[in-house]
């Protein structure tokens, strides 16, 4: 009856917290849909059950969450989140949830970022080969983008904090940045727009005429360019010239170190102080998971480290005579063993694309710092006011001694 819903909420709705005995399953989800049509604006609900009796208060809610115990499964195969004890829902829900959201926001927009920035550089390659169609990269070379560049935002996805767990409990303030939608708004989104397009006119102008050699051609090729030249002193090289294959695995891999240069900035725990990533101090006593440097394991060996190792088996089995893998033959030879401006450039390109990145965010956080940014201030002065304190200690106790 909806004039009884109506009475039933306004009753409700003059308490601090209401307390439903002895409902049946159904009212129990009636409960729930009740908040949730009559509470202005909507909120988000959330139901927490550990029996088969609160499968659908759980099922209602936008967020339902399970206990597993001795009440059987029906409650946790229905859920969105499983737990083991109630007391879990603290942190489940005032922790992680505020940390996997900070994740979240970072792991779309780097998504789109990563396919964006290859999309770009073939784009921008489009206009000097007439739009032929013809690929800057390799197909093959192109079908390990989203692995490469995944790996390192995965491990972000999962690790990667701003503040601690026992700041953000003291100072409750933090959990505005959710509600005020801080992370992942219009601003934001149009600021990664923008880096995507500088990063993309960077990584392709920069590397275009060191690697075709000027306006000569022939190409960069030996580790000796100062003292060996062609005819033609503008093009120096040893007599080896680099096509578009190698061409287009420089530029790739040029791309490839600034996507990693890229999430290396973005992680929180890294910018914020805590190095080298995801809490890494000892004294926080969370288990090791949190004290080993996640992120910088997946770019140097899941992202970096596979690609070289890619790049070679790769010309290795185009040697095997396979049709579709011939034409890159000592190709990664080719770019990373005789190339020195290949080494150069993976120095000074992915530096200068990200060197945007850099002024953007200390101009920001100079004049327009987000509340996040100051907690995150405040939580690093708290830290190195500690360890001073720390230190004094230890050396009083030394001269005591």
């Amino acid at each position: 009856d909806p004039l009884l819903e109506e009475l039933l909420f306004a009753v409700a709705s003059c308490c601090d917290a209401v307390i439903a005995c002895r409902v049946s399953p159904k009212q129990k989800a009636l409960l729930v849909k009740l908040v949730r049509n009559y509470v202005s604006p909507t909120p988000v609900t959330l139901a927490i059950g550990d029996g088969a009796n609160d499968v659908g208060m759980i099922q209602e809610a936008h967020v339902g969450i399970g206990i597993s115990g001795l009440e059987g499964q029906q409650a946790v195969n229905s859920s969105d989140f499983a737990i083991a004890q109630f007391r879990f829902l603290q942190d489940l829900v005032l922790i992680h949830g505020r940390w996997n959201f900070l994740r979240m926001a970072r792991v779309v927009l780097f998504s789109f970022y990563k396919n964006a920035a290859m999309a770009g550089t073939m784009i921008v390659f489009g206009q000097q080969c007439l739009y032929s169609g013809t690929p800057l990269y390799d197909m093959w070379v192109i079908s390990m983008l989203n692995f490469l560049a995944g790996i390192p935002i995965l491990f972000l996805g999962m690790f990667d904090r701003d503040l601690d767990r026992e700041y953000v409990k003291r100072n409750p303030i933090v959990y505005k940045s959710g509600p005020n939608n801080e992370h992942l708004t219009l601003r934001v989104s149009l600021r990664w727009v923008f880096l995507t397009v500088v990063h993309i006119f960077a990584i392709y102008s920069l590397s275009q005429n060191p690697l075709a050699g000027g306006s000569g051609g022939g190409g960069v090729t030996s580790a000796f360019t100062g003292l060996m030249h062609n005819a033609d002193r503008d093009s120096p090289g040893d007599g080896e010239g680099g096509d578009l294959k190698v061409y287009g695995t420089s530029i790739f891999t040029y791309l490839i170190f600034t996507l990693a240069y890229k999430v290396l900035y973005e992680s929180r725990s890294i910018i914020n102080g805590v190095w080298p990533a995801c809490t890494c101090r000892k004294a926080i006593g969370q288990g090791w998971p949190n004290r080993v440097a996640w992120t910088w394991v997946g770019i140097l060996w899941g992202s970096i480290g596979f690609f070289f190792f890619a790049m070679y088996t790769y010309q290795l089995v185009g040697r095997s005579g396979a049709s579709s893998m011939s034409p890159f033959v000592m190709v990664a030879n080719h770019t990373f063993n005789t190339r020195s401006i290949t080494w150069l450039l993976l120095l000074l390109v992915p530096t200068a694309a990200c060197a945007f990145d850099v002024v953007g965010k200390v101009f920001g956080n100079m004049y327009y710092p987000t509340q996040t940014q100051i907690h995150c201030e405040i939580q690093a002065a708290e830290v190195a006011a500690e360890n001073r304190r720390t230190r004094t200690k230890g050396g009083r106790g030394g001269e005591d001694s």
